[in-house]
């Protein structure tokens, strides 16, 4: 078993699974929420975790602080990202979000374990274990479909472990990504993000020719602008039947509308279009040039020009 553990390409698992593809800030909660509003489906969210320890070092950090705060999970993360230990806070609150109790991350955690994962810090490791999280949830909520969110260029490699996954990607207008970057405070410069968008898409696209049974692309204006037509587009993609309440997204059974996500108060109201444009009035003229230096060829493949 271990040694089917390191091979890149064996998969974890032939299960029926969506991913919402995308870079940050582009609408991938927002896809995500309206699919995990679908009767058979259950998402997670940020799932995928930054660089960790070991399993049996993580079950030792965590244990000993949720001593420390009384077996309450959402106290645990947050006091580990206060001391220090900020991406193993992450991954303890995210896992929560996904509605799992700290029973459920020491089992997680003492499966790997056994299994001989060693340490965490690999896409493939990383993605395993956002795996097992999101295989719990759907568990607990009794879906037959289950999956998470991608906010990775990787999307191939992720294939390769999940065969049996549709991916759909969510594409934003650049300038709007680099505003809502900048108004999160996230550490990246403006030609940083551009890079990123256009890496995001090109790996996106590449995929998307290889596997178009499996992938779709769709845009964050046209999903708020007209969702019964993207929605539409989307179910057409994807094994299942359409159920009206994925158009009620803001009011439904969606794990995003508990635990505290930070977006949960924007996801309590229907589409709404006022973000659409707004890095034409927000950035400088300076950033806006730096954005279509970087991104100008792309914005036209996809109507942003």
């Amino acid at each position: 078993m271990f040694s089917s553990l390191l091979n890149k390409n064996a998969p974890l698992t032939r299960d029926l699974m969506i991913f919402p593809c995308g870079m940050s800030r582009s609408g991938t909660t927002l896809l995500a929420t309206v699919l995990d509003s679908h009767s058979q489906v259950s998402l997670g969210y940020e799932l995928i975790p930054p660089k960790l320890p070991s399993p049996r070092q993580l079950m030792s950090i965590v244990e000993d602080t949720l001593v420390l705060c009384n077996n309450d999970v959402e106290k645990c993360g947050a006091e580990l990202r206060s001391t220090g230990k900020k991406d193993i806070g992450l991954f303890v609150i995210r896992a929560f979000r996904a509605g799992l109790s700290y029973e459920d991350i020491f089992t997680i955690l003492n499966e790997l374990q056994t299994e001989g994962l060693k340490e965490i810090s690999s896409f493939t490791q990383r993605l395993k274990v956002a795996w097992r999280i999101a295989k719990r949830k759907k568990e607990k909520e009794g879906t037959s479909v289950y999956g998470f969110k991608m906010n990775s260029p990787s999307v191939g490699e992720a294939f390769n472990l999940f065969p049996n996954g549709y991916f759909l990607y969510i594409i934003r207008d650049p300038r709007d990504v680099v505003a809502s970057h900048i108004k999160r405070e996230f550490d990246r410069t403006v030609k940083e993000i551009c890079s990123a968008w256009v890496n995001y898409i090109k790996s996106f696209e590449k995929f998307h020719t290889e596997h178009p049974d499996r992938s779709l692309i769709i845009r964050y204006e046209d999903l708020v602008s007209k969702p019964d037509k993207t929605i539409n587009e989307i179910f057409k993609k994807l094994p299942l039947e359409l159920e009206q309440q994925v158009f009620r997204f803001y009011d439904s059974k969606a794990s995003v509308h508990q635990g505290g996500h930070p977006n949960s108060e924007n996801l309590k109201k229907d589409f709404f279009t006022s973000s659409i444009g707004r890095g034409k009035s927000e950035l400088t003229k300076e950033d806006l040039a730096l954005i279509h230096k970087y991104c100008g060829n792309k914005m036209k493949d996809y109507h942003y020009d």
